[in-house]
This record gives C-alpha cells, sequence and structure tokens, in this order.
C-alpha cells in the first residue's frame, strides 16, 4: 500500500505480466472482456456447464493441460496423487531441470487413468545410454515408468496388458507433444521401439527442441517480444465487442416440445 496520489481518491491497479525476459505490465481488461463474452454465449457448451472449464466441470481437459505452461505443469505434476516420482526426481522438477512435454506427458497419462511411477528422470541417470548414444534424461528430456496403475511392468507386458495400454496411449499424442522414443519390449510402429534391456520400464523420451543453445530456445520459446505486447493490447482495445444477449428476446417463442431427442442435457 502507499501514500495515495493528491487529487485521487485511492484505488488498485490491477495488471498482466505476460511470460518471458522483459515483458512489460499490460492492462487486462481487453482479455478480461473476451473472456467475459466468450462465458456470456456459450454457443459450444452443455447446459449448467462454464465453458471456461474441462469437460468434468471442475477442472481442466486434456487438452488443456497440454496447453499448460511449464511452471503450471511442474506444480500439478508434484501435487498430483496420482502421479509417482522419485525423491530425486522431484527436486529436478522444481528446479526446472525437466522439460514441459515430459511434465505433460505425466500428467497426460494420468488423466487417461494410467497412473504413473516415475522411476528415472534427469537425477540419477547417466549421461550415456548403455548404445554409448547421449541420454535425453541428460537434458532432462526423458522419463522412465516402473509402473502403472501400482502394476509393474517388469512381467507386464503381455498383448492388451497395462504396458501396452500406455504405450498405445502415448503414440496418440501429436505434433510437438509427440515423443520420439517410446521404449519397452513392444513395437507397435511409430516411435516406439523394442530393446531387451527395457524389460522393468517404459522409457519416453523427446529430442531436445532447441539443442544446447538456451538462448535461442527462449527466444523460440518467446511468443512475443517485449514490445510487442503494448502494441497487441492496444489494437485489442479497438476491438467493437458485440453486445450477446443471455436471455430470450420478447420475440421468441417458447418451444413446448422438442424437436428431436438429440442433445438432451442441453
Amino acid at each position: 500500500m502507499g501514500r495515495p496520489d493528491v487529487g485521487k481518491a485511492a484505488h488498485l491497479e490491477f495488471g498482466i505480466r505476460p511470460a518471458g525476459e522483459g515483458a512489460p505490465e499490460i492492462d487486462p481488461k481487453p482479455i478480461l472482456d473476451g473472456w467475459k463474452l466468450l462465458e456470456a454465449t456459450a454457443i459450444y457448451r452443455a447446459s449448467g456447464r462454464n465453458v471456461l472449464h474441462g469437460a468434468d466441470g471442475d477442472g481442466f481437459s486434456i487438452g488443456q493441460i497440454l496447453l499448460l505452461p511449464k511452471p503450471l505443469l511442474e506444480r500439478r505434476v508434484l501435487s498430483d496423487e496420482r502421479i509417482e516420482i522419485y525423491d530425486c526426481g522431484r527436486d529436478d522438477i522444481r528446479s526446472g531441470q525437466i522439460d514441459r512435454r515430459v511434465l505433460a506427458g505425466m500428467a497426460y497419462l494420468a488423466e487417461s487413468g494410467l497412473r504413473p511411477t516415475i522411476t528415472s528422470l534427469k537425477c540419477g541417470h547417466g549421461f550415456f545410454t548403455s548404445s554409448g548414444n547421449v541420454s535425453h534424461h541428460s537434458s532432462g528430456n526423458a522419463m522412465d515408468i516402473a509402473q502403472i496403475n501400482g502394476v509393474p511392468i517388469l512381467g507386464h507386458q503381455e498383448p492388451g496388458g497395462v504396458t501396452e495400454q500406455s504405450v498405445r496411449r502415448l503414440m496418440a499424442l501429436q505434433g510437438t507433444m509427440a515423443p520420439d522414443q517410446i521404449i519397452s519390449l513392444l513395437e507397435l510402429g511409430g516411435s516406439t521401439f523394442a530393446m531387451g534391456d527395457h524389460a522393468d520400464h517404459i522409457h519416453v523420451g523427446f529430442s531436445p527442441m532447441f539443442g544446447e543453445n538456451g538462448k535461442l530456445g527462449k527466444q523460440a520459446l518467446a511468443v512475443l517480444k517485449p514490445g510487442q505486447w503494448s502494441d497487441l493490447i492496444a489494437q485489442l482495445r479497438e476491438i467493437d465487442n458485440p453486445v450477446v444477449p443471455t436471455k430470450p428476446s420478447k420475440y421468441s417463442l417458447p418451444a413446448d416440445k422438442r424437436s428431436s431427442p438429440a442433445h438432451k442435457g442441453e
């Protein structure tokens, strides 16, 4: 709390600071107005459900989870009781060393009903693989899963078992979220590989997005440059949002009967 300006009543200034180094504080009103308009229209939702939440009405959908920024994913996986992570690996996550695609993969499996037990991230894993290649674990771009829903991977890689279910679920990830390596005893096409030393775990690895150039990575992940945020907000202010009625007009006619049995919940 500071001393009020002369001639001004006490007031509170509210702003948003976008992610990214050097990003300025911006006026949140145009963004909040857009959210309010989205909520008011509610065109594509079932009756009684908030359009800003996931399908269950009280949480995120899988799609929303995959879009979460890294800090939120870190907090989510560390607090999710469905995801078991070894102590040293939790330190890796807290210190920001684990790629967001790995974190999203954990949350994705948990939301899919496949509770993973993570036994290897960066901490405790060698720099090289057994074949002599640089391990994706060394850059925080991989995880090893030893159990699913409390069932060990060891001895449970039979057709249709928890291992195959998990591998196929991971294969469904697309775009930048698709793993480059899914290694077990199963080879099911795509990025899956069968290796004899993976009888007791599923390895899920992603290629580093920007190699060793950390500066390039930060620049590429920045959606806008710091100076462009102010320009964007200025343009958003100039957009006239339509007035959307939230109640039937006086000219509307009541529908006593449904024309179709479809969409009864809407």
